[in-house]
């Protein structure tokens, strides 16, 4: 008889994860550690400057440059651009709010193309597993967070990615959801980027808030404040990497114990991405033309296809059609139907009580007066009268007179 094997386990996370991947792990988070540890301008030196990067720019038909990108600072993937963020920088590199673009056409023709250098020889070798961009989608005024969402853009080729919007309404208390705006809950993404609320970023600043509170220092992978002079922390040391990790534990298993409602408003993208091979075999003698006149890095590699499909990206954003999706929560009752629907259950009420109490009181009356009859019958019995012997009775004779 063949025996079977028992393959159940409880899973663990350094058993099923093959040795090279823990080891990377590792070596990200030290390197994550020491990177985290500089200074804001320090990690914008060391990073990917778009004014390297961006070699094409066009949106809607127009041109475009790299003042409409904000530049924020992720702990994962450095130097991140925002496009269309309704903010620019000015000349001194302060932020100032601008208004936002806008399309009046959908279709292909009329979106967001991008043609970028990835600069892959100054990847760090050994912890930059993959090459291209991350590209995340999102309302101007909510914060991104590229290592947890987003689509990842190969080099050599060209990706395209359709959108439709999306617009949830959901009902606030005291309907289920119990959704909010925000209101009263502390949110280092809006004290820091100015962003709107959301689940998410609820839930970071509530990790910020429990690392800062036990372990006396700021996690780098979540925001935090200047004003609140908390140091950042060193995993380096014993003790603070283990209350990290506690909560860092917690925080991957929603174990935190936050209150952190859905969002009453929240705005998505659903995307249709597709790609093909760029440039082209035809097309690579015409663009490794235009890479020597640009000189610098990029006349380097121009001579060589492969170098040039391993460094360049080409992505195209643009809406499928104009109109959106809604999908909105609506109450099944309100309290005015509410209040109008006791009303007419309390008339309805109150009318069939009115006929019952009638035909109550109807009834008691007719058994009232049938019982008083009855009492008079037997008070003074009835005399029995023959109307044949009243008529012929003695002395009483009927004659009639008939005169001639």
């Amino acid at each position: 008889m063949a025996h079977r094997r028992n393959r159940s386990h409880i899973w663990n996370s350094s058993a099923d994860f093959p040795e090279e991947y823990i080891q990377y792990a590792g070596a990200f988070k030290k390197f994550a550690s020491e990177f985290n540890q500089l200074s804001d301008e320090q990690k914008i030196e060391m990073g990917h400057d778009l004014e390297d990067m961006l070699i094409f720019c066009n949106f809607h038909g127009q041109e475009c440059n790299t003042s409409l990108f904000t530049r924020f600072i992720n702990y994962k993937f450095g130097n991140c651009y925002t496009f269309n963020s309704q903010k620019t920088t000015d000349g001194e590199g302060n932020l100032i709010n601008t208004e936002a673009l806008n399309i009046t056409k959908a279709g292909f023709m009329y979106g967001l193309h991008l043609e970028l250098f990835i600069q892959q020889i100054e990847y760090i070798r050994g912890m930059t597993h993959a090459a291209g961009i991350r590209l995340l989608i999102h309302d101007q005024s909510q914060m991104p967070f590229p290592e947890d969402e987003g689509v990842n853009i190969p080099p050599g080729a060209e990706t395209d990615i359709g959108m439709m919007k999306v617009h949830i309404k959901r009902l606030k208390s005291p309907y289920e959801n119990q959704c909010t705006e925000g209101e009263n809950i502390k949110n280092f993404y809006k004290d820091i980027y100015g962003a709107s609320y959301t689940r998410e970023a609820c839930k970071r600043t509530c990790a910020q808030q429990s690392i800062m509170e036990n372990c006396g220092c700021s996690h780098w992978e979540f925001a935090s404040p200047k004003e609140l002079h908390y140091p950042k922390c060193n995993l380096s040391t014993h003790g603070v990497r283990d209350c990290v990790e506690h909560y860092e534990f917690k925080f991957a298993h929603d174990d935190l114990n936050c209150h952190c409602p859905l969002q009453c408003t929240e705005k998505l993208y659903e995307l249709t991405v597709s790609g093909s091979q760029w440039p082209s075999t035809a097309f690579i003698e015409n663009f490794s033309k235009e890479l020597r006149e640009m000189g610098g890095q990029m006349s380097i590699i121009a001579d060589d296809p492969v170098l040039i499909r391993d460094n360049f990206v080409k992505v195209v954003v643009y809406f499928k059609q104009l109109n959106y999706e809604l999908i909105e929560e609506e109450p099944s009752m309100t309290e005015i139907d509410l209040i109008s629907n006791m009303g007419g259950l309390v008339g309805l009420w109150v009318g069939f009580s009115v006929c019952t109490l009638a035909e109550f009181f109807e009834l008691f009356v007719d058994v009232l007066l049938f019982f008083i009859r009855r009492c008079l019958r037997k008070a003074s019995p009835e005399v029995y009268r023959n109307p044949y012997l009243e008529k012929h009775r003695p002395g009483y004779i009927s004659c009639k007179t008939t005169s001639i």
